[in-house]
């Protein structure tokens, strides 16, 4: 199972109306988050809370996804970028015996660049994101 980030408009009646299909003009495969474990083993884990990052880590607690609001979606993307800077040592920290660091750098990078194409996204709707 795989964490998702989904785009999102607020309704009139204050309901998400979750953008799909035809309606989400994001590319194939930009909507992938990483794997469900990752929502404690790295979103969640304690190298990513001493970035200083509260949108990604609060994924480990949350059963039924976590929303960003639209007014979030630029304080998401600094929190991406907070990341990215220390990238090297969360991917040493969280690395799973299987994989060398470098690889889970890169794979957390790809995860990265997805989630920030959808906050991006997200941004130029008007629209906020649930990452679940």
């Amino acid at each position: 199972m795989s964490l998702t980030s989904e785009v999102f408009l607020v309704g009139d009646d204050g309901d998400l109306d979750i953008l799909a299909g035809e309606r989400d003009g994001r590319p194939d495969g930009m909507d992938l988050a990483g794997p469900e474990s990752w929502r404690t083993e790295v979103w969640g884990s304690r190298a990513i809370r001493r970035t200083g990052a509260r949108f990604l880590p609060a994924l480990v607690s949350v059963h039924n996804g976590d929303v960003v609001a639209p007014d979030e979606i630029p304080a998401l993307l600094a929190e991406i970028a907070l990341v990215r800077a220390c990238l090297t040592r969360l991917a040493t920290e969280t690395c799973p015996p299987d994989r060398t660091a470098e690889s889970h750098r890169h794979h957390i990078s790809s995860r990265l660049d997805g989630i920030e194409a959808s906050a991006r996204y997200a941004g130029r709707v008007g629209g906020g994101l649930l990452i679940w």
